[in-house]
């Protein structure tokens, strides 16, 4: 029983590990979403988030309508504080290393106040960095997951062997 259970604690740490990656993986197509949205639209943040909220999966579609919502109100005054509240509040349960949460939040700083131009060039950046994220991410999921899976078993394994 404590083998299983600690079998069990690997595979659910090995699943939070692709979670992650699958969830970048949404952050990296919704930030494409929205710069083909500033670049062929030319529409302003709040109804783009409007429009990409309505067709995006929980909880980006939360955060999305909150922020568009806040925009079509002017609550909170800076777009920058909307930005990192929103994600806070909406997307605080991701799995994603801590380095791209805070480089997702620090991307609002970045957005609301530039010219079209600048905020293409400033996604693009992002998108990169994210890229590039993911492809180190990729690079060790293989070894993590399969750390994660033996770890839980020999763990399990030590356990047994320490209560008898």
């Amino acid at each position: 029983m404590v083998i299983g259970a600690t079998t069990l604690s690997g595979i659910k740490k090995a699943s939070d590990i692709r979670e992650g990656y699958r969830q970048m993986q949404e952050i990296q197509r919704l930030m494409y979403q929205i710069q083909s949205e500033i670049r062929y639209a030319r529409s302003y943040l709040g109804e783009i988030f409007s429009h990409i909220g309505r067709r995006s999966v929980q909880p980006y579609q939360n955060w999305l309508l909150d922020l568009s919502g806040q925009m079509g109100r002017r609550e909170n005054g800076v777009f920058a504080q909307m930005w990192e509240e929103g994600i806070q509040k909406n997307l605080g349960g991701l799995k994603i290393p801590a380095k791209e949460a805070d480089r997702l939040k620090a991307l609002g700083s970045q957005l609301g106040n530039l010219d079209v131009q600048m905020q293409i060039k400033t996604l693009d950046l992002y998108q990169e960095q994210l890229a590039q994220s993911m492809e180190e991410m990729r690079g060790e999921m293989k070894t993590k997951i399969r750390l994660c899976h033996c770890l839980g078993v020999m763990c399990g394994m030590l356990i047994a062997v320490l209560l008898l």
